[in-house]
C-alpha cells in the first residue's frame, strides 16, 4: 500500500479492503456480527474474510496474520479489551485499524469519536479518515485506554463474575459497590520526568487518551494524540475521599482535589508496597513494579473525517 495516499493530520481516504474480526463474547458481538458484515459490504468494503472469535489467542493470531499478509485494514468489533489485545500488532505498521464498539464502556471508540450505533460506526469505517493516535505502554504490554491499580482492579475482579451482557452498565455500579468493601490502601511511588511522588493510596490510573470508564474525562485537556499520559492517584485512606473524587469524574476535574495527585507525563516507573496487580484495559495481566510510557502516534486508525482527536 502506498502510504503517501494518507493525510494523517487531516484524515485521508480509508482502505476499501479489509478483514472483519468480531468478539462473540463481547456484550453485543455475537448479535452484531452478521449485521456488521452486511453493513460494511453495502458500503463498498471488500472483506477478504470475516470471523467471530471467542478467545484472545484466536484474535491475536488472525490479526497478526492479516497484518503480515499486508491487508490494508483490520476491522475489529468488541470492547476496550479487544482493541488493547491487538494494539501492539499495529505499531508503526501500514495496516489501519477499524473500530466497531461492541463493548460496555467503549472508551477507546469515544476517544476516536466513533458512535456506538453499528450502522454509524460502519459509516465511519467506509467514509472516515485515517489518523495516527497514541498507544500507552506498560512494560511489554500496550494499552489503548487505561492501566490501573487498586480499587479499579478490585472492580475488574468483581466484574468477572457478573453477566455484563444482561446487566450492561449496571454491572459496573454493582462491581464498584463490591470493590469498595474489599479495597485496602497501599504505598506507592511514581517517578517521572516531573519528579518523584510517594504517598498512600487506594487507586492509581494511568490513562491514554481523553476518556476512561466510559464517558469520564481523564483530565479537561487530555488527548489521544499529544504523546502524554494522564496520571492521577487518590492520596488518601479515607473511602469518603473516593466519593469526592467520583463526583469530579464526569468533569475530569478530579486532579483539582488536594487529596489527588495528578500529572501529565511521557512515562516513568511505578512501585507499590505490597506488590499489586495491574489491570490493563479491563484485563488483569501485570504486577508492580512497572515501567509505563506512550508510543506517540504509533497506531493508524479510521476515525470520523476531520475529527479533532
Amino acid at each position: 500500500m502506498n502510504s503517501a495516499r494518507f493525510d494523517y493530520f487531516g484524515g485521508g481516504e480509508p482502505p476499501k479492503e479489509a478483514v472483519l474480526l468480531v468478539n462473540n463474547r463481547s456484550r453485543r458481538g455475537k448479535a452484531a456480527f452478521a449485521d456488521a458484515e452486511r453493513e460494511l459490504i453495502a458500503r463498498g468494503i471488500r472483506l477478504r474474510f470475516s470471523h467471530g472469535f471467542r478467545s484472545v489467542r484466536e484474535l491475536v493470531g488472525m490479526t497478526s496474520e492479516a497484518i503480515q499478509e499486508g491487508v490494508p485494514m483490520v476491522i475489529a468489533g468488541g470492547g476496550d479489551g479487544t482493541f488493547s489485545a491487538i494494539a501492539h500488532l499495529f505499531l508503526h505498521k501500514e495496516t489501519a485499524l477499524g473500530v466497531l464498539p461492541l463493548g460496555t464502556g467503549n472508551s477507546f471508540a469515544r476517544d476516536l469519536k466513533i458512535p456506538n450505533e453499528l450502522n454509524l460506526a460502519c459509516d465511519v469505517i467506509a467514509r472516515g479518515g485515517v489518523q495516527l493516535v497514541d498507544i500507552g505502554t506498560l512494560d511489554t504490554d500496550c494499552f489503548v485506554n487505561v492501566a490501573t491499580i487498586g480499587l479499579t482492579t478490585e472492580i475488574a475482579q468483581a466484574l468477572r463474575g457478573l453477566p455484563k451482557k444482561q446487566m450492561g452498565k449496571f454491572a459496573y455500579a454493582f462491581a464498584l459497590a463490591r470493590a469498595m468493601q474489599t479495597v485496602r490502601p497501599f504505598r506507592a511511588r511514581i517517578e517521572t520526568e516531573n519528579g518523584i511522588n510517594e504517598f498512600e493510596t487506594m487507586m492509581i490510573v494511568l490513562g491514554n487518551g481523553r476518556f476512561h470508564a466510559g464517558p469520564f474525562p481523564l483530565s479537561p485537556d487530555a488527548s489521544i494524540r499529544e504523546g502524554l499520559l494522564s496520571v492521577y492517584a487518590l492520596r488518601a485512606r479515607d473511602k469518603m475521599a473516593f466519593l469526592r473524587l467520583a463526583l469530579r469524574l464526569p468533569f475530569g476535574t478530579q486532579g483539582d482535589l488536594d487529596e489527588v495527585h495528578a500529572e501529565e507525563t511521557r512515562g516513568g516507573t511505578l512501585w507499590t508496597d505490597p506488590v499489586m496487580a495491574v489491570t490493563v484495559d479491563g484485563e488483569i495481566c501485570r504486577r508492580t513494579p512497572s515501567k509505563f510510557g506512550v508510543a506517540y502516534r504509533a497506531l493508524k486508525v479510521v476515525a470520523p473525517r476531520g475529527a479533532d482527536l
